[in-house]
């Protein structure tokens, strides 16, 4: 075994290591919809498809490459009823028949003793690419009035994963470039995932998503220029070798930020889950709150040293949270002079930035660190609305 059959089975891995994690994902957030569903039996069909045929490429099993060529006879089907789904359009009558016709011919074929594997590789091979490329063009030039802009989006971004799965599956069949020694299908998993998970937020347009891909192309070669500088005069196989393992590895890692990122508790989903039974039992919610790294709730005899009904005065509607630089920028305000003072004391001690009044029966202030300059995220908005519904609690029935 060579540089090429690890190589191989390293992307077949990295590969199926993006398709269970998005699965996973899938399954922790379940909507139970068609695409969702359609969208497992894909993940899983090629998560079987690319652990079977990396043992069997590592072995050269007859048994194996019976049992691998299972899921790939079937590969053309969960990927139409995956786009149909996507689409909510059924796909011509057409390529139903040359899917359906194509799967059953090579699966039947495959099980055959004795076949002539030859004449089953070259059928399964054009059922296989036939599809996607059909798919991909009905993705191309379909109606785009019927769908909303973010399904748009999705759609345009599956349609160009479609087509970079053409291009990298050939590799897969030994119809790629003869410099190119490598089967890159696991690359083209990887891609097809990064594309869904990103594209799946309403806030993502393709211009970032083509970005951030050649930003993890840049990593990836800058890596490799980092390996022939460590390794002078290596064969071009092995150059080419490490950077489609460094493209997938960097691509299955930003799979997994972004996943990981989408798995934490965002703001709307503490509010739902808060209790709001009572103005106390609120603010104990406010200990799992996912809006800064830092916070504290002081109420009770936490506060009772820094005369709560004094600083309490300093807020209004048009002072919802106050930070600490415009409470010193407030000392000269005789008004509100002994507030600020009391604030900021109470702000030091504590080593925050930050501070809004949550109620005044009893009192209760919740303190933070923010950042100090604007970024993407304001939190402001969110800590005024947290403000309300504690007031709204602390009044009680009206």
């Amino acid at each position: 075994m060579g540089l090429e059959t690890w190589t191989d089975f390293l992307l077949n891995w990295l590969g199926v290591g993006g398709l269970i994690a998005y699965a996973v994902y899938i399954h922790g957030n379940r909507q139970r919809g068609g695409l969702e569903m359609m969208m497992l039996i894909l993940l899983y069909t090629l998560a079987v498809l690319y652990i079977s045929r990396s043992f069997y490429w590592l072995t050269d099993d007859s048994l194996l490459q019976v049992l691998s060529f299972i899921p790939a006879t079937l590969i053309p089907l969960p990927i139409t009823l995956f786009v149909e789904a996507l689409m909510r359009r059924h796909v011509p009558l057409a390529l139903k028949i040359f899917v359906v016709a194509g799967t059953l011919v090579c699966f039947v074929m495959n099980l055959v003793p004795d076949v002539n594997r030859t004449t089953l590789w070259i059928i399964s091979i054009v059922v296989t690419l036939g599809t996607l490329a059909w798919l991909g063009l009905i993705a191309l030039f379909r109606n785009r009035a019927r769908h909303a802009p973010m399904e748009n989006r999705l759609i345009n971004g599956c349609a160009a994963a479609l087509a970079f799965a053409f291009l990298l599956t050939a590799t897969d069949v030994e119809l790629g470039p003869a410099w190119l020694h490598f089967r890159l299908g696991g690359i083209g998993a990887l891609i097809f995932v990064y594309v869904c998970v990103r594209l799946t937020d309403p806030g993502e347009s393709a211009a970032a998503l083509f970005r951030e891909l050649s930003a993890i192309a840049a990593i990836a070669l800058g890596g490799l220029g980092a390996f022939a500088l460590l390794v002078p005069g290596a064969e071009a196989d092995l150059y080419v070798a490490i950077f489609v393992v460094l493209l997938a590895s960097v691509l299955l890692y930003a799979i997994f930020g972004r996943l990981r990122a989408k798995r934490q508790p965002t703001f709307f989903r503490w509010l739902l889950d808060a209790s709001t039974g009572s103005v106390d039992g609120f603010i104990d919610a406010l200990h799992g709150l996912p809006l800064a790294n830092d916070h504290r709730i002081l109420r009770g005899a936490d506060v009772d040293a820094y005369g709560p009904e004094i600083m309490a005065a300093t807020f209004d509607d048009a002072n919802a949270v106050w930070g600490i630089g415009r409470l010193r920028a407030e000392l000269t305000n005789e008004s509100r002079r002994d507030g600020a003072e009391r604030l900021i004391g109470m702000l030091e001690q504590n080593h925050m930035t930050h501070v809004a009044l949550l109620s005044t029966r009893p009192h209760a202030f919740l303190l933070l660190t923010l950042p100090q300059l604007a970024g993407g995220h304001n939190p402001m908005l969110e800590i005024e609305l947290i403000q309300k519904f504690a007031r709204l609690l602390s009044a009680g029935p009206s």
